[in-house]
């Protein structure tokens, strides 16, 4: 038999070499070539890409770069002695651009496609496994299968993997592209699309945030094409060396500092049958130092309120109450200062206290342009429907039945600013509360009153039973808190107490609050004999009533598909000719009451018709497509609207635009075009597609009308054109104009 001590030996040696052969590999694992070394020595500072809304990978919070991927490749450089410079300030599709011409060298969460490696090589290590999601409406769920989103409509972010694999695996699915997750996640609250595709964090992250409700975010754990494809970091191909540099950068990173890592950025843990999502769900905010500090300054914090907006908010007997009181509870008690109540009148009352400074802050406002000018808003945290409400005898069912006559809205309500954009010809009519608009209808000194639903219903089961609610407008109430613009502080502090309280106790604050109304049910027995009869006659009429109906309802779906199409453009989705001019009325109008300047640009593609030679009517049409998608992007306010005018000639409005924006918009423009560098060897002026430019910039004056805007900006144009194309011209005014 072996002896013990043979034994101890014989087990030391063997560690010994296990250690050294370990130490060995793992040191030749991570040690740089002498021309690693070099390429180093040469770039020492790297430009990486750094996005500004995909949480919790990638994003931008207080002007500091953040998220899990931004993270792992600081240790990745830190570990191979390289900077990073991060590049920030542009959409995906423009950093995938970037990185194809060389102009940054890494994007930091990339998914490989047969697109992608043409121009990208991979990093090996350490890859981003982040889940898939879809998110629909709950009772659209059934969109996981995604044989049910045959000729739906989903948003995808532009340049994002899904768009490459969803038209080469789901060609029959119909895409909306968009600049973002957040943006993406709108789409489908406003009911533009009927799914989201993204990543199930980011995904979860904005539906969290914004307390979006009736909707199902989906993993999706057993899809063929989007089953958990892992991110790398992407390197433009003619760079191998650096690849290779942040492979061993990524190689010394441990296990423990990866968990620590998806710790910290609260990732998701997920099984087949079980997954828990705990990311954004801190009981308590974590305030920085410079924050802490500011609380403590403060000692107190003052609120204004509207005091006449139950159940939403209100004031009652010196007391703040309703929705707002609930959630003000919550941000006391993770707010080291007190909340003091400052007591007003009216709503007009409460936003000029803002504007002079008696108060810190309003809980629960809604965001419009001009309340921008002196208010910061935190991200939205209720929602509720418009509705309009007139007397039970109307036979009104529509808010464009009655816009003839007097409509009542409460003075300075944020809703006043949209209705008089979508409805110039409206007769709105502003009082002083709710209760004040509701008696005017009951009294027949107005036609209608529109306000949120809760309030209305609140209203009406409460004091008004005469009255009714007849349409609920296609407009949400989307509500914020909001503070000063000279106390940005504030509003961070704010939107990092919202974040910390959970959908199920926004939910419980709303369904506390919301009002119930019942119907009264009378005794029917007297009727029994006589609904018999009617049973009989009313069978008799049923086959018919029902032909009727399917015949109707077909009409109504040709007419409504007409209507649309008599607004777009085939080619490029744009609305078309005439319902530009359409809406110029209605912008110019809207001019006269702002008595804001306003403007509309003419762009025209350089000697299109020799592209069309040249290269072929379907390559004409590819053109004309991916340049209006080009203009979209240089679009930034959802008021502004661009049009395909006539050919290849293009329109854009854009209210309260002076010369100076003109110039900004086009400026952006050219730089698109020159980055798409389309080849137009026929063209005189440019080798390259080019555009000329006309535009023209107007105040309202009632010597002319909306026409005159265009006949300028399409003068401009022709100058522009006169001198050589490939530039913008803006119209100067004459002695004669």
């Amino acid at each position: 038999m072996i002896s013990r001590q043979l034994l101890f030996l014989l087990k030391s040696y063997f560690l010994l070499v296990t250690l050294l052969v370990g130490s060995s590999a793992q040191a030749s694992a991570f040690d740089l070539s002498k021309s690693e070394l070099n390429f180093i020595k040469l770039n020492p500072v790297i430009k990486v890409h750094a996005e500004k809304t995909w949480r919790p990978f990638n994003f931008i919070e207080n002007n500091e770069v953040k998220g899990y991927s931004n993270d792992l490749i600081r240790l990745a450089a830190k570990n191979v002695g390289l900077e990073i410079d991060f590049v920030v300030g542009y959409h995906w599709n423009d950093y995938l651009l970037m990185l194809k011409n060389g102009e940054i060298d890494v994007i930091t969460n990339m998914k490989r496609t047969p697109d992608r490696e043409e121009y990208a090589i991979f990093t090996q290590y350490k890859p981003l496994k982040a889940i898939d999601g879809l998110l629909t409406l709950d009772k659209t769920s059934h969109y996981l299968d995604f044989k049910y989103l045959k000729n739906k409509n989903v948003a995808v972010v532009r340049g994002f993997f899904y768009e490459e694999l969803m038209r080469a695996h789901f060609p029959e699915v119909n895409l909306l592209l968009t600049n973002s997750t957040e943006e993406s996640v709108e789409q489908l609250v406003l009911g533009h699309v009927d799914a989201v595709l993204d990543s199930y964090a980011v995904i979860n992250y904005y539906v969290q945030r914004y307390f979006i409700n009736g909707v199902t975010n989906a993993p999706l754990f057993e899809n063929s094409v989007f089953n958990h494809l892992p991110q790398y970091m992407g390197i433009n191909k003619n760079n191998p060396i650096l690849r290779d540099i942040l492979n061993k950068g990524l190689q010394k990173i441990s296990n423990d500092q990866i968990a620590q890592l998806q710790q910290q950025w609260s990732l998701l843990a997920k099984n087949k049958t079980h997954y828990v999502d705990n990311s954004f769900q801190q009981v308590m905010p974590v305030f920085s130092e410079s924050e802490r500090r500011y609380l403590k300054s403060k000692k107190k914090l003052k609120m204004c309120v509207d005091p006449d907006w139950l159940p939403i908010e209100g004031i009652h007997a010196g007391k703040y109450t309703g929705m707002g009181a609930d959630f003000i509870h919550l941000f006391e008690q993770r707010l080291s200062a007190p909340i003091e109540l400052v007591i007003t009148e009216s709503w007009s009352q409460t936003l000029r206290n803002m504007k002079q400074g008696v108060c810190d802050f309003i809980p629960i406002i809604s965001r419009t342009e001009q309340r921008e000018r002196y208010l910061a808003f935190t991200y939205p945290y209720l929602r509720f429907p418009l509705v309009l409400v007139t007397k039970k005898e109307r036979l009104v069912h529509k808010l464009e039945q009655v816009l003839h006559r007097t409509i009542g809205i409460v003075k300075d309500y944020s809703y006043k600013e949209e209705f008089e954009k979508n409805y110039p010809q409206g007769d709105l009519r502003e009082f002083t509360s709710a209760e004040a608009g509701l008696q005017a209808v009951k009294s027949g000194e107005i036609y209608a009153f529109i306000d949120s639903m809760p309030v209305m219903a609140k209203h009406i089961q409460k004091n008004y039973p005469e009255l009714k609610i007849v349409d609920k407008i296609d407009y949400q109430h989307t509500l914020s808190l909001a503070t000063s613009l000279s106390e940005p502080t504030l509003v961070t502090i704010f939107n990092k107490v919202i974040a910390t309280i959970s959908v199920q106790q926004q939910e419980e604050i709303v369904n506390r609050w919301l009002p119930l109304i019942y119907e009264t049910k009378p005794d029917m027995h007297w009727l029994w004999y006589l609904s018999t009869a009617i049973i009989i006659i009313f069978l008799l009429l049923l086959f018919r009533n029902q032909v009727l109906k399917k015949s109707n309802r077909k009409l109504q779906e040709m007419q409504n598909k007409l209507e649309r199409l008599a607004m777009r453009d085939f080619l490029t989705g744009l609305p078309n000719r005439h319902y530009f001019l359409e809406q110029l009325e209605k912008e110019w109008a809207r001019a006269n009451r702002s008595k804001q300047a306003i403007s509309v640009v003419m762009f025209d593609i350089d000697h299109f018709k020799n592209f069309n030679e040249k290269y072929g009517r379907l390559a004409g049409d590819s053109c004309l497509i991916e340049f209006s998608r080009r203009l979209q992007i240089t679009i930034k306010r959802p008021a502004d609207l661009l049009a395909r005018y006539d050919g290849e000639e293009f329109a854009l409005i854009l209210p309260e635009t002076d010369e100076e924006g003109v110039e900004t918009i086009v400026s952006e423009l050219f730089y698109l075009l020159k980055q798409w560098a389309l080849k137009h060897q026929d063209s005189p002026c440019s080798k390259i597609l080019s555009v000329s430019v006309g535009s023209a910039t107007m105040k309202y004056n009632v010597k002319y009308s909306a026409e005159e805007l265009v006949r300028r900006a399409d003068n401009a144009l022709y100058k522009a054109q006169e001198k050589g194309h490939n530039q913008l011209i803006q119209y100067q005014k004459k002695s004669t104009d």
